[in-house]
């Protein structure tokens, strides 16, 4: 019952529904109709009040191009997972996180997945030691390898958000990558596109930073050389993640 509650929360508000109808058709003008109510209001309070879930995802461009910005890469990411815990929304609710990583460049290298997630410090651990794989810009295989682990790991009513730091300049035999980046953002994947140098912002690279971010551009494309820009993307995550209410738990939802 306690996975099930976890896992398949927004499943509990049609069956409460019901429940609250059968209960009312079946009990009305007895002494149990008011107990039976009262119980019904603090099951419903302990949905409500559960953590929202952030499932937030770091593709750390690898390449040859990256080996100056490498170590400024790893330290974003381990920065915003200290700044996302113990968050709490707008709303009072805290927020519950788990991280994954990927570093990409000729091929993809899975640092840690969802299903790898311990805590800060451990993340933070596995991570401070990797180093740069130095070869070609493979864009696209950073996209496909995250949505499979979205797929096969993501949890239903989770708000799903992709950190995509790239220089902005694919290989020239990088696979397709505006297909790519659609079947992510079809899942209800949203993606910021962080260019890791001011080069990123020529026009040329801004081309593909553009195509990569979610929409509205102004909110999910950003540099990584960009004053405050650890703030700017925390408080982006945040207000993504408000969970107000019943209803924006079905976004983002897969089907078994």
């Amino acid at each position: 019952m306690t996975v099930l509650l976890k896992d398949y929360k927004t499943n509990w508000f049609v069956i409460l529904k019901y429940f609250k109808v059968v209960i009312t058709l079946r009990f009305s003008h007895t002494g149990y109709f008011l107990l039976l109510q009262i119980c019904f209001v603090f099951f419903l309070t302990a949905i409500l009040d559960e953590d929202c879930s952030l499932e937030l995802s770091f593709l750390l461009d690898s390449s040859e191009n990256a080996k100056d910005n490498h170590e400024q890469e790893k330290r974003f990411a381990m920065d915003m997972v200290d700044r996302l815990q113990g968050a709490r929304l707008p709303s009072g609710r805290s927020l519950s996180s788990r991280v994954a990583l990927l570093q990409y460049s000729s091929h993809v290298i899975k640092e840690q997945t969802l299903k790898d997630w311990r805590g800060p410090e451990n993340f933070k651990n596995r991570i401070r030691p990797i180093v740069y794989i130095g070869h070609g810009t493979y864009t696209t295989y950073a996209i496909t390898n995250m949505t499979k682990v979205y797929q096969e790991e993501s949890r239903i009513g989770s708000i799903k958000v992709v950190v995509l730091l790239t220089d902005g300049v694919s290989h020239p035999r990088n696979p397709d990558i505006f297909s790519a980046i659609a079947d992510a953002k079809n899942q209800g994947i949203k993606f910021f596109a962080l260019g890791i140098t001011r080069t990123a912002n020529e026009p040329t690279n801004m081309a593909e930073l553009r195509l990569l971010a979610s929409s509205p551009v102004s909110r999910f494309l950003h540099n990584l050389q960009d004053e405050d820009i650890l703030q700017t993307i925390f408080t982006e995550v945040v207000s993504m993640s408000s969970c107000q209410s019943p209803d924006n738990t079905l976004k983002g939802r897969r089907s078994y």
